[in-house]
């Protein structure tokens, strides 16, 4: 009896606590949802000036779509730089242009692949690269096999040296598809295989009896790799990926000097091994020392990169905080679903920056500038984020 009538105050308790309307933040006051500043580690791919990483992204597209080579482009920058910031600044980019507008076509036919700090081995970036691969492709690529828009039979005289074993493997899950109408379970297998996952006995019945263990060798993870690139490009699925690598320098991260040289050898393997329809574009800190000492091969293949520039002047420092507000209001709109109206008494200088105020991010940034000769993204939005904070619930 006391247990049930526990439960009763409990469910009245919850009741009571759901139906009450629960506390306004105190953003909405300043037609804001949260506060829009990130801090350290956050982003939200808003990239402010960066012109000449941005030319050198253009160009290195522009090269790409002449001849469909594969290229590298590597954007340096140091911890808070931005490189986040950027990689899913040009992410957001490719969403946009999929979208057609009056006097722009749609560019439907590239996909981006975000690689985050690959760490800990070669098999962590690659099976990150298969699953993202995978949630792109799988469906139309099955799709068009099952309806017999692409011809298994031909891609080993299409494609010279391609996997037998990746072939017969494809085939054996259109003859599932055929039978059963609906292989999901066999394609996760595949997936979990291409990833370098140890496959069970009943698992690898189920792609026909596997024979190799990708699981074992990087070298056999990367073939396969390209392998699946080279038959989904071939069948017009796509014309590019931009594989998008965040915080490279992390792949000298906790690893003895032997995984740190086998990792660094099996990355130039997968640059070398993806010579068509690829763009690797590289985010990384400086390139150190200790990369050219494990792998300098590697190290030359990064050494043309691009600086990411920081926040150079007052207006630069304006300009970020006006973008952040930016984002804030519409976020606010799109879910208010209501107008913007400002305080008649906010001067005009404050208005793109309100409840900050121009004199404010000026006084932040300089203040930084005295401590350091350069002041970065990861520096000056921390403190905007602060002041703001400040301002909402201290009103100060």
């Amino acid at each position: 009896m006391n247990s049930i009538y526990s439960d009763d105050v409990t469910l009245d308790t919850l009741r009571k606590e759901l139906s009450e309307e629960q506390p306004k933040s105190p953003y909405l006051d300043f037609f804001l949802l949260s506060n829009p500043f990130p801090v350290a580690g956050q982003f939200s791919g808003i990239c402010v000036n960066q012109d000449d990483v941005k030319q050198e992204f253009a160009r290195t597209l522009r090269e790409f779509y002449l001849d469909g080579q594969a290229r590298r482009m590597t954007i340096v920058g140091r911890t808070g730089a931005g490189k986040t910031n950027l990689l899913r600044f040009f992410e957001q980019r490719f969403r946009e242009w999929r979208e057609p507008l009056p006097g722009r076509p749609a560019i439907t036919d590239l996909f981006t692949i975000f690689v985050r700090e690959p760490q800990g081995g070669y098999f962590e970036t690659h099976r990150q690269i298969v699953s993202q691969l995978g949630a792109l492709f799988y469906t139309e690529f099955f799709e068009a096999l099952h309806s017999g828009r692409i011809d298994l039979t031909t891609l080993p005289a299409e494609l010279p040296g391609i996997s037998p074993e990746l072939v017969r493997i494809l085939g054996q899950i259109v003859r599932q598809l055929s039978f059963f109408g609906s292989s999901s379970q066999s394609i996760r297998v595949l997936d979990n295989w291409l990833q370098g996952v140890k496959l069970s006995t009943t698992e690898k019945r189920q792609l026909g009896g596997v024979t190799v263990d990708i699981s074992k060798s990087s070298t056999v993870a990367i073939k396969f790799l390209g392998d699946l690139i080279r038959i989904f490009k071939h069948t017009q699925l796509f014309r590019g990926l931009v594989i998008l690598f965040d915080e490279f320098e992390g792949i000298l991260s906790g690893l003895s000097p032997t995984n740190q040289a086998r990792y660094a050898q099996d990355l130039r393997n997968l640059f070398d091994t993806l010579t068509e329809g690829v763009v690797f574009v590289i985010a990384t800190a400086p390139i150190s020392s200790n990369l050219a000492q494990v792998s300098p091969a590697l190290s030359r293949r990064l050494s043309r990169g691009v600086d990411i520039e920081p926040v150079q002047d007052e207006e630069s420092a304006l300009e970020y905080a006006d973008a952040y507000i930016q984002l804030g209001r519409e976020l606010f709109q799109e879910q208010m679903q209501c107008e913007i109206t400002l305080p008649e008494d906010c001067y005009e200088e404050d208005r793109p920056y309100y409840p900050l105020t121009h004199a404010t991010i000026i006084e932040v940034y300089e203040g930084l500038r005295e401590r350091q000769a350069n002041v970065v993204p990861g520096d000056l939005l921390p403190e905007l984020n602060l002041r703001l904070y400040r301002r909402v619930y201290e009103g100060s």
